[in-house]
């Protein structure tokens, strides 16, 4: 399976080369399709190639594609293009089998406790949960602290609606604590980076000082590699713990629509990618989906710095921590605040109500006030 994926890492950079070199040579552009008929000419070439399943050669130039296409959608958007790199030795760590329905180079066998992939052969895993749906496509990647995973995509899963509770929720994402909510509860952030950030920062200056290409070099980094999966791994479960309690026990649950990607360039950006909001408000709608519950995304601007209770605007910087608001008098934590604004605003959204932020001109507007 290595040998594999570095093959296919070859063919990656080579079809990158090939696309590049005709643009700048003849400004010709090639379609993947193009270079799909190109492989039986790989193929009788490189012979190494032929043990290969034609899909897994299919899927790397998709992938090629795919890079291509966003790179060309960040220069239409204005953004920083960022023009798709080779991948360096060890870079490459995912091959797919994409006609996995018809058992087109990969399928389950021996009951489940196989799964059979074409010039490999019959490969044991360990289930966490049952495969439930029809198999789609099945991967198999190298994750960086040496373990092997394979992945079923499934459709038609069926889903597990869970009983109505008639109570909703708003939810502030934060650094201090991880979420607070509209009825006062609060969800501690654990910070796994910062636990390990010294053992972190020890195991990455050890392969840092070591020579690059060095068999010691190699194990410092799988130390690294491992110490990083153990913080990636705990930081996943607790996101799915939160996400299971929260679908367990609300019906609609709001949240801000952040732009966690300018968070992570501000100077609270590693507080930010310890948190990892992004991964769990992803977490969450796909548990919602699966539980018949909703997730509603609410405009993230002035949440902190508007009454929840009587609408009106109050300025805060952000090292004040309680919200005092001079219209009504109302006292509360600053993120339990944002929290019940997040509240009102998904009401609002739930109603049909338009919710206009830009429209608060007047401190005491009613616009964001519960009716």
């Amino acid at each position: 399976m290595r040998q594999y994926l570095e093959l296919l890492r070859e063919l990656y950079n080579a079809a990158l080369q090939n696309r590049r070199d005709a643009w700048r040579m003849a400004h010709k552009s090639i379609s993947a399709n193009a270079q799909m008929l190109e492989l039986i000419g790989v193929r009788e070439v490189r012979p190494e190639f032929l043990a290969i399943h034609t899909h897994l050669l299919q899927d790397v130039i998709t992938r090629v594609k795919r890079a291509l296409d966003a790179f060309f959608c960040r220069c239409k958007a204005g953004e920083k293009p960022g023009y798709p790199r080779f991948k360096g030795r060890g870079s490459y760590h995912t091959f797919t089998f994409k006609d996995a329905v018809n058992g087109n180079g990969a399928s389950l066998v021996s009951g489940g406790k196989r799964v059979r992939l074409s010039g490999i052969g019959n490969v044991r895993f360990r289930k966490h949960r049952p495969i439930q749906g029809t198999i789609k496509q099945i991967s198999v990647t190298l994750s960086g602290d040496g373990r092997w995973y394979v992945s079923f995509c499934c459709d038609g899963v069926p889903a597990k609606p869970l009983p109505a509770t008639g109570v909703d929720i708003g939810i502030d994402l934060g650094i201090t604590t991880f979420a607070a909510m509209s009825d006062g509860q609060m969800v501690d952030n654990p910070r796994f980076l910062k636990k390990e950030r010294l053992e972190m920062l020890r195991s990455q200056r050890r392969y840092s000082n070591r020579t690059k290409g060095s068999h010691r070099r190699l194990k410092a980094v799988a130390v690294y590699a491992k110490r990083s999966a153990h913080v990636e791994n705990c930081r996943r479960n607790f996101h799915y713990n939160v996400a299971k309690w929260l679908c367990e026990s609300f019906d609609h649950i709001g949240v801000e629509d952040l732009n966690i990607k300018g968070l992570c360039k501000g100077f609270l950006a590693k507080q930010v990618h310890d948190a990892a909001w992004g991964q769990f408000i992803l977490i969450l709608v796909a548990k919602a989906e699966s539980a018949g519950r909703r997730v509603v995304k609410v405009d993230a601007r002035g949440t902190s710095q508007v009454c929840s209770r009587c609408g009106g605007s109050v300025p805060k910087t952000l090292s004040e921590r309680v919200h005092r608001c001079p219209h009504c008098g109302y006292v509360a934590p600053r993120d339990i605040n944002s929290a019940q604004e997040v509240f009102n605003r998904m009401g609002r959204i739930l109603r049909g109500e338009v919710v206009d932020v830009g429209l608060l001109n007047d401190p005491r507007s009613p616009l964001l006030a519960p009716s």
